[in-house]
């Protein structure tokens, strides 16, 4: 009996301690958990330019935002991007005063991750096979040019009903048929996937007007300030699965 009690004593002790534990434990400050994209670069076109303006404009307001170096251009393409030669034809980036193929940057970068989001100039829905070897592309140039850098494909961003209708095929169905294969080939590969779309959508699939400036698929503030809460999540989902482990202020 004296055993029984002194065991149902400990347990009692033990359920009070956890709960105080519990509510003790402190969250990781969103500063700390953007600590996982520092020193990264984000490849992008027009739609990525837009966020590194956000992010500036953020950082100017003393909110907390990632570190990261952008690789932009206007109308940059999927497929400029897996070439390992410049194509003068087409939009490329310009590094240091120069316009230079994407593997040769990152090949003097070599960052410890590379975030991309392209596809929208290819129409990369309306051709899968194509526009997913075009990322198989990236990744054999990233073996070469940057062995230990880290790739993560963006989703592509979804379209407004209105931009979405005015194709021969709706654009809607197309990117989801995309970003599934995408999603496939970043687990086939090595990879990874991060799904930007989804938060971004009305119940119907489509990107709603409030997250659109002009009416097709470029984001206005509260749809970029949705980007940045996915990465903020995306961080936090890494460090609570024990895949990351910042350093804590």
């Amino acid at each position: 009996m004296k055993y029984i009690r002194c065991l149902f004593v400990w347990l009692l002790l033990l359920s009070l301690a956890l709960p105080a534990c519990a509510e003790t434990a402190e969250p990781v400050p969103a500063q700390t958990l953007y600590s996982f994209y520092d020193g990264s670069v984000f490849v992008g076109d027009s739609i990525t330019r837009q966020l590194r303006t956000y992010i500036q404009e953020q950082k100017e307001k003393d909110q907390p935002v990632p570190d990261i170096t952008f690789l932009t251009a206007q109308s940059y393409m999927l497929y400029t991007a897996s070439r390992k030669f410049l194509l003068d034809s087409k939009a490329n980036i310009m590094y240091k005063g120069e316009k230079q193929p994407l593997c040769r940057i990152i090949g003097k970068i070599k960052p410890e991750k590379m975030f991309i989001l392209l596809g929208v100039n290819d129409y990369a829905g309306e051709e899968i096979e194509k526009h997913i070897g075009y990322c198989e592309r990236i990744l054999t140039l990233m073996e070469e040019f940057s062995p230990d850098t880290a790739v993560y494909f963006f989703s592509l961003t979804p379209l407004t009903r209105s931009f979405s209708s005015s194709r021969r095929r709706d654009l809607r169905t197309c990117w989801d048929e995309y970003n599934a294969a995408l999603e496939k080939m970043c687990q086939e590969k090595g990879a990874f996937y991060i799904d930007i779309a989804t938060p971004l959508k009305d119940a119907e699939g489509y990107l709603p007007k409030e997250y659109s400036n002009d009416k097709q698929y470029h984001l206005s503030d509260k749809g970029l300030q949705i980007w940045l809460d996915t990465l903020l999540a995306y961080a936090k989902g890494q460090y609570d699965q024990g895949l990351w482990t910042p350093q804590m202020p």
